[in-house]
């Protein structure tokens, strides 16, 4: 009954959030098998973000995925402020990071991870580093993520059983180059962003960063994929692409460059 009114109580501040579709993703059986959080871009939950809980399922994912709405539903102007309010963004962050301690304390040895596309990239590594001292999760993807390329992932990276996998695209320079340098990334800096040409690896001689860095992986993807930003919220891409790294032992792939065809 405890698991039962957790599971409730965890599905409704989710759609308060923004996402009455989770109830039925959200069920008892699912949390018994792990946690999969999706986080929108600054728009909020919407196709794109529905279409990657798709992907999931026809992988063959089969856990409770709710898709978590971070930013302020403010209409127009919510998702200008969703991408600049970095204080915000860490506090959402922080939250979400506590309500998957209390998923671990009523589901011990579940596996969690945490997929954030665009803004909500930014954010799932807040997610991490909002960890209390003991506690990680399984891992991060991040599609197309609106973070700095310079940003600091020691400590996310460290939250992180098996690492953090980053897929970028070069082409997405209108939003991940033009769009960041002008309005700035999710933590406030300005810049390009590590969805469009990757993280920086700063680890130098650090043997903590080396170690935490050890535990990045990153994939470049080439090729037609409509949107270059979108493209990694397909459907087709995120059942051949992105379910494995949440499916398998890490890293899920041997490859860093991904030439992707949309179908």
């Amino acid at each position: 009954m405890r698991n039962f009114s957790l599971a409730v109580l965890i599905a409704a501040s989710l759609s308060a959030a923004g996402c009455n579709g989770n109830v039925k993703f959200m069920t008892e059986d699912r949390l018994e098998g792990g946690l999969v959080i999706i986080l929108p871009g600054i728009e909020g939950e919407s196709e794109l973000n529905r279409n990657i809980r798709r992907g999931l399922v026809s992988a063959g994912v089969y856990r409770a995925m709710p898709i978590h709405s971070w930013g302020r539903p403010v209409p127009l102007a919510g998702m200008l402020l969703n991408q600049i309010d970095f204080i915000g963004n860490r506090i959402a962050g922080a939250s979400i990071a506590k309500m998957i301690v209390d998923y671990q304390d009523k589901y011990p040895g579940r596996k969690v991870y945490v997929i954030g596309h665009s803004g909500g990239g930014g954010v799932a590594v807040f997610v991490a580093e909002g960890m209390p001292k003991g506690r990680q999760l399984d891992g991060l993807v991040l599609l197309s993520a609106s973070i700095s390329r310079s940003y600091d992932l020691t400590k996310a990276l460290n939250r992180c059983r098996n690492g953090i996998v980053n897929f970028y695209n070069r082409d997405d320079t209108m939003l991940l180059g033009v769009g960041t340098i002008l309005a700035g990334n999710v933590d406030g800096s300005r810049g390009p962003s590590a969805g469009l040409s990757g993280f920086k690896k700063t680890a130098g001689d650090n043997a903590v960063k080396k170690f935490a860095y050890s535990k990045l992986y990153q994939i470049n993807v080439t090729g037609s994929s409509g949107d270059p930003h979108t493209g990694t919220t397909r459907v087709s891409f995120v059942s051949a692409n992105v379910a494995p790294w949440v499916l398998s032992s890490w890293p899920a792939t041997s490859t860093d460059t991904l030439a992707y065809t949309a179908k």
